[in-house]
């Protein structure tokens, strides 16, 4: 008996101990719209926060024949910029990015896709972007179809869906969090009324 009562009392403390850390971890408050960003192959809806806290780096880019791909990466790049999507090198970057495009005859002329595989640190792809745009004519190359205007629609397709994902990241998210405890912090507080001023005492002469 006096042995299994040493046993409880050495249980007791260890339980103890399990359910404070399972208090303290339902304690911590973490918000709902940071806990996941898009699943894979859902609609992505731009958060309306800044996608910039989530840095990328473009690692590769292939598929398209060397003038078409150089021209639409420098429309990209630019659409990018206006959609406050932030582009650095791989040591810099949140996410890293791979990009591949593609032309393909169809019925009535051609189509032009480009496809942005988003990787984060770990190396685990948290997304698949897809966009095309159809391209009429007949050719037996279908780059041939591939004009300045394709390029340059694609690259701002494919640039907004790209900010739309990365402003809903958790990156940009707790960015936004912490922007708005700052605002609150500094905010100023309402001036409290002036105090009235001691006046100067006076003494009316001696009779």
């Amino acid at each position: 008996m006096a042995a299994l009562s040493a046993l409880f009392r050495g249980f007791i403390p260890f339980s103890a101990a399990i359910a404070a850390l399972a208090l303290s971890g339902c304690n911590e408050h973490v918000s709902p719209a940071a806990s996941t960003s898009p699943a894979p192959g859902a609609q992505i809806v731009a958060s309306g926060y800044s996608p910039r806290p989530a840095a990328i780096a473009i690692t590769q880019m292939e598929g398209a024949p060397a003038p078409l791909q150089s021209q639409f990466m420098a429309y990209f790049n630019a659409a990018a910029g206006q959609q406050d999507v932030a582009l650095t090198d791989s040591a810099a970057a949140r996410y890293l990015v791979r990009g591949y495009i593609s032309a393909f005859p169809v019925d009535g002329g051609a189509r032009l896709t480009c496809v942005w595989d988003i990787y984060d640190r770990t190396n685990h792809r948290a997304q698949r972007l897809n966009d095309e745009i159809a391209l009429r004519g007949a050719a037996p190359d279908p780059w041939t179809l591939v004009d300045s205007a394709a390029l340059s629609a694609l690259a701002q397709r494919s640039a907004s869906e790209l900010a739309a994902y990365l402003s809903n990241t958790p990156e940009a998210l707790a960015a936004t969090a912490r922007n708005a405890n700052d605002a609150v912090k500094n905010a100023v507080a309402p001036a409290s009324p002036d105090a009235p001023r001691p006046q100067a005492l006076s003494y009316a002469p001696a009779r």
